[in-house]
């Protein structure tokens, strides 16, 4: 088996686990699944070297994250020209860092990694002014949409647990 098929295959693997009620919360019974989003590195730079599961196409990112799953409010599936496309929707706050980070990395690619796997990428050709990153994701059909619901539950978890410690 060819490394991103095992990759895929695992994390698909992973989220049948979290279904099948492994999961300790009592409140939330889906899998724990954490979007980031990371930005390419510049060109002779150091970096995390990730390779998407079908494409095998190979990319060198920073190795900070930009956006995480604080940061989103909702994550979903949408049907466009191109195929399906994970839309996720940021806090007013990490919209704001959007438009900024897209207007200085134009030229390079924003990298959505999830649970560590890099499952997409798309170019930054112009600034992000609305607060919506579309990413063409490289995960199948129906596995696409639990991915999103799970994203989802994550993220609203996480900003709920982050609201009751301030």
């Amino acid at each position: 088996m060819n490394r991103p098929r095992f990759l895929l295959t695992f994390f698909l693997g992973l989220l049948a686990l979290g279904a099948s009620g492994c999961m300790s919360s009592k409140k939330n019974k889906d899998p724990k699944t954490v979007a980031r989003f990371m930005i390419e590195a510049p060109a002779r730079s150091t970096g995390v070297s990730v390779r998407l599961p079908k494409s095998g196409t190979t990319m060198l990112l920073s190795p900070n994250s930009f956006f995480t799953e604080y940061d989103i409010v909702k994550c979903e599936v949408i049907d466009n020209e191109l195929g399906k496309s994970l839309l996720f929707q940021l806090t007013e706050r990490a919209a704001r860092d959007l438009f900024r980070m897209t207007a200085t990395n134009q030229g390079r690619r924003l990298v959505t990694v999830v649970n560590g796997i890099a499952i997409g990428a798309q170019r930054i050709d112009a600034p992000i002014s609305n607060g919506y990153i579309v990413t063409y994701v490289e995960v199948e059909g129906e596995n696409l949409e639990i991915m999103a619901k799970y994203i989802t539950s994550t993220s609203v978890e996480a900003r709920e647990k982050a609201e009751k410690i301030k």
